[in-house]
């Protein structure tokens, strides 16, 4: 432990004497431009107090879990930076306060807008949706997307690279915030969070911002849609790579719900443009709590919602997307197993023909 302590040290120093502290003072606004945004799609937003910011020669640094820094002239621009301390939103906390940003310097030239929040949005459909998507359509009121040079963000799977095929971005524009955690811009573009200002993420997107549900819907469901009428459906979360919210008797429940006229689903194997046609067309779902039912959003209001959820999970994030969408939205709150391959929740029969 000590060789380590010894070692982090040393290389702390060198990147200190190579790149300088980063500190939190006064801006040089000569280098750094500062734009409010006050309407989304005619919807006034000015009580967020968004912002978006162009630094000449501005720098990012990511630690690619929960901290991603802003930096002008080794300032830190805290409006635009993102820093979490086991997962609560901390101001003036941010790790290259302390530690210096200890990784090599890529430069990149042109115009490059930081979308890159942690490990929380980098392979999760929900955070993807509800926090990088509306980062862009923020930008978008100022910028072209399309004249952007890069785009700092991670390795794009497939629902984000269809995603920027809607909005004509080449995915070739993105730079990996993995294998280039410190870069350097002609210009740097960042913009401020749009729903995360306190707490936790989970309490975010519990309280998630009107603007964000109207403008996604505003923005995918312009796209052709497919005639993918399911009226009842089922989500099948057995392929999730998370282990929390399974249901362990999941085969048993999928048999009973397709005699019922269910339509079973795994999202991970449809394309984005299906889960939004399925979700837009659908009058009943039953689901586990999961990241796909974030494809709330595209729901015409009164769909029937049934989520089925641990006692220990408090998240409220697609009762806030119900709500919003008028959805008839309901809980089955279920004990948590432990110590089972194949789930953590069971869901009796009983409840289930309740439900339907």
């Amino acid at each position: 432990m000590k060789l380590k302590f010894f070692y982090n040290k040393i290389i702390q120093s060198f990147f200190f004497g190579l790149y300088g502290k980063i500190k939190t003072q006064s801006l040089d606004l000569k280098k750094v431009k500062i734009q409010k945004i006050k309407y989304i799609d005619k919807i006034n937003v000015k009580k967020f107090d968004y912002k978006i910011i162009q630094i000449k020669g501005g720098r990012s640094f990511t630690n690619y879990v929960e901290n991603v820094a802003v930096i002008s002239e080794n300032t830190l621009i805290k409006d635009v930076s993102f820093q979490q301390i086991k997962g609560n939103l901390k101001q003036n906390r941010n790790v290259v306060l302390s530690s210096g940003t200890p990784k090599f310097k890529k430069k990149f030239a042109g115009k490059t807008l930081v979308l890159t929040q942690g490990a929380s949005s980098h392979f999760n459909y929900a955070h993807w949706l509800l926090d990088v998507v509306p980062k862009l359509i923020i930008t978008s009121k100022f910028y072209n997307l399309r004249k952007i040079d890069f785009f700092y963000f991670s390795k794009l799977n497939y629902f984000q690279k269809e995603t920027l095929g809607f909005m004509k971005i080449s995915p070739k524009k993105f730079i990996d915030s993995n294998k280039y955690r410190h870069i350097e811009a002609d210009n740097l573009l960042a913009v401020s969070h749009p729903n995360y200002f306190k707490k936790t993420l989970f309490f975010a997107h519990s309280n998630l911002p009107s603007w964000i549900v109207y403008s996604l819907k505003k923005f995918f469901l312009k796209r052709n849609l497919k005639k993918l009428n399911y009226k009842k459906i089922f989500i099948d979360r057995s392929d999730s790579t998370q282990k929390h919210c399974k249901l362990i008797n999941n085969h048993e429940i999928k048999s009973f719900l397709k005699k019922n006229g269910f339509k079973i689903l795994q999202l991970s194997k449809l394309k984005l443009i299906d889960q939004i046609s399925i979700f837009r067309n659908c009058k009943e779902i039953i689901a586990p709590h999961g990241a796909g039912l974030a494809n709330l959003v595209f729901c015409k209001s009164k769909t029937k919602v049934t989520e089925i959820i641990p006692h220990n999970i408090k998240n409220q994030e697609y009762r806030r997307i119900s709500k919003i969408n008028r959805l008839k939205h309901k809980f089955v709150y279920l004990k948590k197993i432990n110590d089972n391959d194949n789930g953590d929740i069971y869901l009796d029969f009983k409840k289930l023909s309740k439900l339907i």
